[in-house]
């Protein structure tokens, strides 16, 4: 069970900094790039790609729940996160889904990324465990 948890964990990191990379490279393109790039931005192949990665990381991370037992009322920052991920997902989504970039929704989504992963470093929230 060790070898599968540690695996699991390690895909789990590496799916979370692509998608906060991901995120991160399309909002900087809808920024800063020239209607050609920000085109790039909306093409269908990256947003295969976008979507893949963030459906196995959702399933990495509902695996590691289960393993490990897990409760989001039980264990608050767990909870929080969880609230945070949606967010971010709701802020993202609206942020990048116009003709142009929402600056608002994409800092909103970058703050509540930034939430979410201090919450799986720290797993306290205010210092509440």
């Amino acid at each position: 069970m060790t070898w599968f948890y540690t695996g699991m964990v390690q895909w789990h990191v590496l799916l979370a900094w692509c998608s906060a990379s991901l995120f991160f490279v399309r909002g900087a393109m809808f920024q800063f790039g020239s209607p050609r790039v920000q085109e790039l931005a909306k093409d269908t192949r990256l947003l295969v790609l976008v979507f893949g990665v963030n459906s196995c990381l959702v399933v990495s991370g509902l695996s590691l729940w289960g393993v490990l037992g897990y409760h989001p009322i039980r264990n608050g920052w767990l909870g929080i996160k969880l609230l945070a991920l949606v967010g971010y997902a709701v802020c993202g989504h609206w942020a990048m889904t116009q003709a142009k970039l929402h600056l608002l929704g994409y800092l909103t989504a970058l703050a509540l990324l930034a939430l979410a992963m201090d919450l799986s470093f720290s797993r306290s929230f205010l210092g509440l465990a």
